[in-house]
C-alpha cells in the first residue's frame, strides 16, 4: 500500500550528538530573537501512501473498469435506492423544521423564537430556517440527480445490450459465411 519513490526511510532523525558545541541562533520576530536547534527530524515527504479507507473491501469493486449489463443493472439499483432515501429523508426534515416552530416562526414579528428570548435568539432562529430550507433543497436536488443519473446509466445499458446483439448478430453471419465457404469447391 505503501510506495517508496526514493528509497528513503520513512523518517530521518539527526540526533543531537551530531550538532555543533554551540546550539544555533535563528532570529525568529522582534518579541521572540532566537531560537535553539537541538536536533533535526525529517519526513519522507516522497512515500506515497494510499489510506485503507480508500482501499476497495473483500467484496467491492474498486477501480474495476469493465462493465457488463448485471453489473450496470446493480449500480442503477443504487443509484435509485439512494435516491428514494434521499427523497424520503427531505420530506421527514420537515420535523426538525416544525420543532423550530415551523416555516413561518423565524418571519411571524412578535412571535417568541422556539430559541428563546435571549438577545440574538430570533437572528439565531431566522439562520436556521435559511439553513434548514438550503439543506433540504439541496438534499432534494441530489436525489433528482442520482434519478437522473440512473436513468442515463439505463440509456447507456440498453446501448450496451443493443451493441452486443448488433456483435453477436455479426458473429453469427461471420461464422455463416465461413461455413459457406468452407462447403464451396475452391
Amino acid at each position: 500500500m505503501t510506495e517508496d519513490r526514493t528509497g528513503s526511510p520513512d523518517r530521518t532523525e539527526i540526533p543531537d550528538e551530531i550538532r555543533l558545541d554551540n546550539p544555533i541562533p535563528v532570529p525568529m520576530t522582534p518579541l521572540v530573537p532566537t531560537m535553539h536547534l537541538d536536533g533535526v527530524t525529517m519526513d519522507n515527504v516522497n512515500r506515497a501512501e494510499r489510506p485503507t479507507a480508500l482501499m476497495p473491501g473483500a467484496n467491492e469493486a474498486g477501480a474495476q473498469t469493465e462493465w457488463d449489463a448485471s453489473s450496470l443493472d446493480e449500480a442503477i439499483r443504487w443509484l435509485e435506492s439512494h435516491a428514494d432515501f434521499l427523497h424520503k429523508q427531505s420530506y421527514k426534515m420537515v420535523e426538525i423544521q416544525d420543532t423550530m416552530g415551523g416555516s413561518a416562526a423565524p418571519g411571524v414579528p412578535g412571535q417568541t423564537s422556539p430559541l428563546g428570548t435571549f438577545p440574538r435568539a430570533q437572528d439565531l432562529a431566522t439562520k436556521h430556517s435559511s439553513l434548514f430550507t438550503s439543506t433540504q433543497q439541496g438534499v432534494r436536488k441530489l436525489a433528482e440527480d442520482l434519478y437522473q443519473a440512473a436513468n442515463a446509466l439505463r440509456e447507456v445499458k440498453e446501448n450496451y445490450e443493443t451493441a452486443e446483439r448488433a456483435n453477436a448478430m455479426t458473429a453469427a453471419e461471420m461464422n455463416r459465411i465461413f461455413a459457406d465457404a468452407s462447403n464451396e469447391p475452391a
